[in-house]
Formats: C-alpha cells, structure tokens, sequence
C-alpha cells in the first residue's frame, strides 16, 4: 500500500521543518500568495526563541523579501551574505521586527491557506474536530475514529481506542523496509477492533485502481448528506488516514480534516481516496471491562504470532528489526533505498515509543478495576513506560532523511546504539508476554 507513501512521506517531512542550514527543496506547486506562513512551535534555545519569535506568529518577510511559503523561506536563507538579518512577523494584528543571526531558525512552520469559501451547494458536517501531529495522536486511523466518536458524543479518547484496539500492545515489521508497518489497518487490524469496541458499525470500500470511483463518491455522499464522516485514506500529499466531513459541486470536491490540512478550519481534498471506511452509531453499552479483556486477550495473540501476511509481529519483529540492521548493507544502497530505510527505521522507532507510552496510559486507567490483577497490570505499565524511556533517552539515533545533511551522518555508531537500546527493549518485552500471560489467567472468564 505504500511504496507512494514513503516517497512522498520524505517530501512532507522534509517540507514541514526549517530547523537547519539545508533545505531540499522539494514543493513543485511554488508559493500562493494567499498563503500565511505560520510558526507552529520552536526549538528552545533557538535564535528564534532567543530573539522572542512564539508559536501563531506568521513570517511576513525575511532579510527584507515577503515570503509565504517553505520552499521560497530556504531558498531566502541560502542567499544571506551578512552575519545577521531581520525577520518580520505579524503577531495578532501587530508587526514586529526581529534581527537573528544567519543559518539555523530553529522553527516549525505550517503553510496555511485562507479558509475555504462554500460552494452554495455544500453539504458539510459541522463541529469535527482537527487531526495534527501536534496533538501526539500518530495514529491517523485511531486519531480519526477518536473525531467521530467525539463527534456522536461517545466519552472515549484517543488513548482508550488505542489500547482497546491492540494497538498499544502491538509492533510489527514487514519483511523489507517499509513505513507501512504502524498503519493501524495493515497486519493485524486494529482499526476494525477499535470501531467495534465503542459499539460502532464500519463499512469499508478498497477501490486501489479506481474502477468503482462513481459508486465510491456516491456512498460517501450518502454518508455525508446522513450528517456522517468518513474516514478515508490518501487525501491530501501522503497516504494516511483522514476524515471526509463534507461535499460541495455535485461531489467532485471532498472537503477533509487531514494530518496535512493548509487551512485553519476545512481543507479541499487533493486526491481522491482509494480506501474508506463508513461509521455509523450501533446500539447498546459500551463494556469498557470486556473491551479491557479482549484487548489482553489480543496483547497475547499479538506476542505469540509470529506473522500476519508479511508483518513479523511482536517478539519476532523486534528480532527481525534488530538482524535487518544489522546485515543491511547501507553503503551499497543507492540514495532512494536508503531514504526509504532511514525512513522506514524512524517512523517504526517513534510509533513503537509511542505506543508503548499510551500503553502504559491505558493500563493504569484500568488497573483499578481489576484487584485481582492490578499488581500485574501496573507492573505491566511500568514496563512500557521503561520501553518509552529508554527509545527516547538516546537523541536522534534513529533519524528521518530530513534529519540529517548527508547520508554519513546516519552512522555506524547511531545504529550500534539503536541495537542496544532495541535488545533492552526485547528483553522488556518477553518480561511484558509473560506478565500479559499472568493477567489473562486472572481476568479472563
């Protein structure tokens, strides 16, 4: 699913962030002049910390040239030939000035369009809320069903539908390098199990070639015009998960919520998506403690499965993980693959960190419940806050492509020290298999 998605995952990555002396250029649509160049966040220590830049400041010029967008911003900061310059911001209905020295910003920035005019004709489901990496929501699937589960009022978070799912527990590993492996929906599919555990019913249509695009708009149409979104796949730059909150010119316009929206509120589709999954509201009672027993009882199955299709899966991917790292032979590998398997290694490294942290989350919120086990599930949820620990510790040994400069700087040595930290989290994770074995004898009816 997903060879697109890695080439075009190191596009974004490498569009979203000015935070060095390099920047590959890689926008071919150039810059609207509509747009707002908008600061997200900042590095502390940074010179824009240091001169008082803030987060929601919008970039107006730099070194005495306007600038709305991240490709033109580079290509500014390669021209500088002083030590120093100024950078102009709007802040509110204010603009400010600011002298910073040349090279690194140390900035987070956004490209954002001026929100969406409705056609006449637009039917939109009102009040969904945002998807952004900066919530810590990585899981664009779970993240978009989290929306529609606020959105019909059900009282069930993000960190919830995570571990009700299986996705805290579960980390997998194709059998060659690809980014596809944390997708919520490939392997073992934990998005399904995370609808029907807050008592949803799904719908879901695969259409990869497109030859069933009428029927495809038509239902979602039909969803929309229900008052109900729809989660679909690739509709703005990269394939993740997404929401389709609305429709406007007869539906040959998908208006979205994305993790790669340019607008503050409502985005325009850019692509049409070749994966959705229909949400509508089911009946009765959500059992939080049977959905708390069968999420063990996947955190089992998901230990003990050596493979789903060509996903390794627990144990046996870390194993796998770790022996792909160390017989690759990065110096033979030319620029595409590479980018491809630095990718591949950052995003599994961040997702199982994550993971692992919102586990620990979940775990706690339901040892109380538990009394007969709640030793074991707390031991459980220190395990994988150690986990998290211990992958976060290490600054940067498993880089993206647009961390670094070139491609010695992702060393020999950095991956040593991955294997390490790997190999303790390997030994932490046959501790939490037996642990999970222990509860389930415990709770299980």
């Amino acid at each position: 699913m997903l060879k697109n998605k890695k080439d075009i995952f190191i596009k974004i990555l490498t569009l979203v962030i000015i935070t060095f002396s390099f920047l590959i250029a890689l926008d071919e649509k150039g810059c609207e002049e509509d747009q707002s160049l908008v600061i997200i966040s900042i590095i502390p220590g940074s010179s824009a910390e240091i001169a008082g830049m803030k987060p929601g400041d919008v970039i107006v010029s730099y070194n005495g040239k306007e600038v709305h967008c991240i490709k033109k911003l580079g290509m500014l900061k390669d021209e500088v030939e002083t030590d120093s310059l100024e950078v102009v911001i709007k802040r509110d209905e204010n603009i400010t000035s600011f002298t910073i020295p040349k090279g690194i910003i140390g900035i987070y920035l956004k490209e954002l369009l001026p929100d969406i005019e409705f056609e006449k004709d637009a039917v939109i489901v009102e009040e969904i809320g945002r998807l952004d990496w900066d919530t810590g929501e990585s899981n664009s699937f779970i993240a978009a069903l989290t929306r529609i589960a606020e959105y019909f009022g059900i009282q069930k978070d993000y960190t919830y539908l995570m571990g009700t799912s299986g996705a805290v527990f579960r980390i997998q590993f194709y059998e060659d390098w690809c980014p596809s492996a944390p997708d919520a929906t490939v392997g073992f599919d934990c998005g399904t199990v995370a609808v029907k555990s807050i008592n949803l019913n799904q719908k879901s249509i695969f259409d990869k070639e497109a030859k069933n695009k009428e029927k495809t708009q038509q239902k979602i149409m039909e969803a929309i015009d229900k008052k109900i979104p729809v989660i679909a796949i690739d509709l703005i730059e990269i394939p993740e998960w997404g929401l389709i909150v609305g429709y406007q010119k007869n539906g040959e316009e998908l208006i979205v919520r994305t993790y790669f929206d340019r607008r503050e509120g409502y985005d325009i589709a850019e692509k049409f998506p070749w994966s959705i999954s229909i949400i509508s509201e089911g009946k009765g009672e959500i059992d939080d403690a049977k959905n708390f027993k069968n999420s063990l009882k996947i955190a089992q199955e998901l230990y003990e499965t050596e493979k789903y299709k060509a996903y390794y899966s627990g144990i046996a991917a870390i194993e796998y993980w770790i022996k792909k790292i160390q017989e690759e032979k990065f110096e033979s590998l030319d620029d595409e693959k590479f980018n491809d398997v630095m990718l591949t290694n950052a995003w599994i490294y961040e997702r199982l960190a994550d993971d692992r942290m919102f586990g620990a989350k979940y775990l706690k919120s339901f040892a109380i419940q538990f009394p007969q086990a709640e030793d074991d599930i707390i031991k459980l949820a220190s395990i994988y806050k150690t986990e998290n620990k211990l992958m976060t510790s290490a600054e940067k040994i498993a880089p993206y492509p647009f961390q670094i400069e070139k491609r010695d700087d992702w060393t020999d040595e950095m991956r040593d020290t991955q294997i390490e930290i790997l190999t303790k989290v390997l030994e932490k994770e046959k501790e939490a298999y037996l642990i999970i074995k222990d509860i389930n004898k415990k709770i299980q009816d």
